[in-house]
């Protein structure tokens, strides 16, 4: 059997990796001897731990790629209770994890933010990319934000010895039409001392058009956007300096930029009905096209012996601008654009005291967020049938918001015997948000106009919260290669502000026989200080088995989670927060098999239920806020000469109270690569029946968006067949 050696570098609040030895050719996320940084102690393996952990490898990760899916694909492929992505969208909307929001982190660094923009998987090139931790189920660690779990992305670091080339070129198609053509390009150079290691790296991706099974071109998103006719750019640098045994300082610096530039946009008959002609056309005139722009600092350090501690403290800062698609809201034609800055520090102890180990430590964050709507005119946007948009003018989106969080936790872990270990923790968080005083947005689109002189500002002022949450677990040895185990978590998620607060109601007038219009006197607000921040706070309860055996490996957990309330959105796709319970449960695992040393198989799934309490009776969850339960199967021959596998993902029907139904879908693909003299050819065919099918985000977003505009335009359908073709190399 191969091993194989993935090496990095990673402080999170709670955890820094040194290394991880994962076995077999098709490694294992089960694999019990694997060091994970996404856990309770400095570091540990998944053997060690009362939870279930998965360690999505290099080699996986980079099969996937290079067979042509995007981050988020691959991932839905790897993470069995992770839901499946779309390739084409920019969001990671439709993707829960375990059925509740993921925390999502580049090296420890959350992506998330008090504004829920899904963008946190448009934000690194795989090229970059080490591997993947995930901790399954709610939790607290990280603070709000993780009731289904963490996905912390590990990213690659430079190594002692000679300078290293790495470089990767690849291309992807469906040869519908001559603008089916997606491009990618990626150098790094690393290396260096004992005492200085360094990496540096530039990947670029050039996507060209989508088209569905039939061969007809997808519509462009214009809720949450996508990548068609899309460039991106990923610049990372990082530095590792070790002055002895006991210290080690890490610095990662990266510029990513992913751009629109588009000459198509949705053609539109009328977006006032419930149906209506649309489809995707030349022509677009368009002058600020849908972006992500981030640039994140992050530095780290580590001390093995500090007054009989070993430390670990980090700081970091991000700042990150989203551009979106015009789209009509209350007859008006804006596309918003939004802005987070984020600073933040953690700083985490560990003690062992015999048979005790104990942890404990702070964290503290500041956030500012800002965003403005562009607003156009209507009539040219009307008459043109949606394809050319002239800026009159720019109003506020969303009250300003500043946030702050600061947590102080403790976790401690007792070997009660040579097999049996026990473990418990504590967090206590405080959040607080200033907002700013805002004038509803269709009163300052008014106002814009000349329809209206002026309007009453709903006021703004600062909020507080704090929360106490807790954790225990129990980890027994059937073997040495066998545990199981259980625990109980709370993790809690808080309202998104801009969402929450900045409501009104204002007074109308009519200024025709059938339509009325704001007069700017503002009758009724949720605000800051008439409506008290709160949050969701979802007890977990988990059940797992695992174990590493010479032939297979395997994990599979039992879970239920249950919120005390729920979140929902009303026809304004503004958020509203209930005393309605939530809970979900299901059973997630993975198991791999390996027939012979070249033979493998590997098979998961995720059987999830999704329920909410109304007037003391459970109902389905709506499909917009529920995950399908899904499914992934696959065999593959692999002798490190050449390898090729086939795989099946499945994804099951959903249905919920209201009626609406979310249709499941199975795909295959398959992928493969070739060892040459140097480097190594890769291929893969992603859709390889080239069935027509709806993603899961386009099925979500006609149940929420529908109410605003017609639901032909958030038909979204699956990239039909693709071939991709890349080559990679090690100098």
């Amino acid at each position: 059997m191969n091993t194989i050696k993935a090496v990095g570098f990673s402080l999170s609040p709670l955890a820094l990796v040194i290394s991880a030895h994962l076995a077999h050719a098709a490694p294992s996320a089960a694999n019990t001897e694997t060091i994970i940084v996404t856990g309770s102690k400095i570091q540990t393996t998944i053997a060690d731990s009362a939870s279930t952990n998965w360690v999505i490898t290099n080699e996986e990760l980079t099969r996937e790629i290079q067979g042509g899916e995007s981050l988020k694909g691959a991932l839905g492929k790897l993470i069995p209770s992770f839901d499946f992505g779309s390739t084409n969208a920019r969001t990671n909307a439709s993707q829960n994890l375990r059925g509740r929001s993921a925390q999502i982190m580049i090296d420890g660094v959350a992506l998330n933010a008090a504004r829920t923009i899904s963008r946190q998987l448009d934000s690194i090139d795989p090229f970059n990319v080490a591997r993947v931790e995930v901790l399954s189920g709610a939790t607290s660690i990280y603070g709000a934000g993780a009731t289904g779990g963490i996905i912390n992305i590990i990213t690659k670091r430079g190594e002692a010895g000679d300078t290293q080339l790495e470089v990767h070129t690849g291309v992807t198609t469906g040869f519908n039409n001559s603008d089916d053509l997606t491009k990618k390009a990626a150098v790094a150079v690393s290396g260096g001392s004992d005492t200085l290691q360094g990496r540096l790296s530039v990947a670029y991706e050039g996507k060209g058009a989508a088209y569905d099974g039939n061969g007809d071109p997808i519509l462009p998103d214009v809720t949450q956007t996508d990548t068609q006719f899309n460039d991106s750019i990923d610049v990372m640098g990082s530095l590792d300096y070790r002055p002895d045994d006991q210290q080690h300082l890490s610095l990662t610096a990266q510029y990513y930029d992913s751009q629109q530039d588009s000459d198509y946009g949705l053609w539109f008959e009328d977006t006032t009905k419930r149906t209506s002609d649309v489809e995707r056309s030349a022509g677009l005139k368009l002058d600020d096209q849908p972006f992500t722009e981030r640039l994140m600092l992050n530095t780290q350090y580590s001390h093995a012996n500090v007054l009989n501690h070993a430390l670990l403290a980090q700081a970091y800062y991000r700042e990150e601008t989203f551009g979106n698609y015009p789209f009509p809201r209350g007859g008006i034609f804006s596309a918003s654009e939004q802005s987070n800055d984020i600073f933040g520090a953690k700083l985490l102890f560990e003690r062992k005291l015999d048979t005790l180990t104990l942890n404990y430590g702070a964290d503290y964050s500041y956030e500012k967020f800002s965003a403005v709507q562009r607003v156009y005119d209507r009539t040219k946007t009307t008459q043109s049938n949606g394809l050319e948009f002239e800026e009159i003018g720019t109003v506020g989106r969303y009250p300003d918001f500043d946030t702050q969080n600061a947590g102080l936790f403790a976790q401690a872990d007792w070997a009660v015997s040579e097999k049996l270990n026990a473990f418990a923790g504590v967090r206590y968080q405080y959040t607080r948000y200033k907002g700013s005083d805002f004038v509803g947005f269709l009163e300052q689109s008014y106002i814009l106009f000349g329809y209206l002189p002026d309007a009453d500002a709903i006021p703004g002022g600062t909020t507080d919260k704090d929360i106490w949450l807790a954790n225990a677990g129990l980890k027994y040895d059937l073997t040495d290669n066998q545990q199981v185990w259980a625990n109980f978590s709370q993790g809690f998620n808080m309202p998104d502000p801009s969402k929450f607060y900045g409501k009104g109601k204002y007074d109308k007038v009519k200024v025709s026989k059938d339509k009325e219009m704001s007069n700017g006197e503002l009758l009724s607000s949720v605000n800051v200080n008439n409506t008290p921040l709160d949050g969701a706070k979802t007890n977990s309860f988990e059940l797992g088995w695992r174990t590493q055996q010479q032939d297979y490996n395997a994990q599979v957990a039992a879970y239920y989670s249950i919120s005390d309330k729920s979140y929902k959105y009303n026809n304004e796709l503004d958020v509203e927060l209930a005393s309605d319970k939530q809970r979900i449960y299901g059973i997630e695992g993975q198991i791999k098999y390996y027939l012979t040393d070249s033979w493998y198989s590997r098979a998961q799934g995720h059987l999830v239920q999704s329920e909410i309490k109304n007037n003391g009776h459970w109902d389905e969850l709506s499909i917009y806020n529920a995950s399908p339960s899904t499914a992934m199967a696959a065999v593959g021959y692999d002798n490190f000469d050449w390898g090729t596998e086939l795989n099946l993902q499945h994804v099951g029907n959903l249905s919920d109270e209201d009626g609406d139904r979310l249709e499941g879908y199975e795909l295959v693909g398959l992928n493969g690569y070739y060892t040459l003299p140097v480097g190594q050819l890769n291929f893969g065919i992603q859709n390889l029946f080239d069935k027509d099918y709806q993603t899961i985000w386009s099925q979500k977003a006609q149940k929420v968006y529908s109410g605003l505009a017609s639901a032909d335009m958030f038909d979204y359908a699956g990239v039909g067949r693709t071939f991709s073709l890349s080559y990679s190399a090690t100098f």
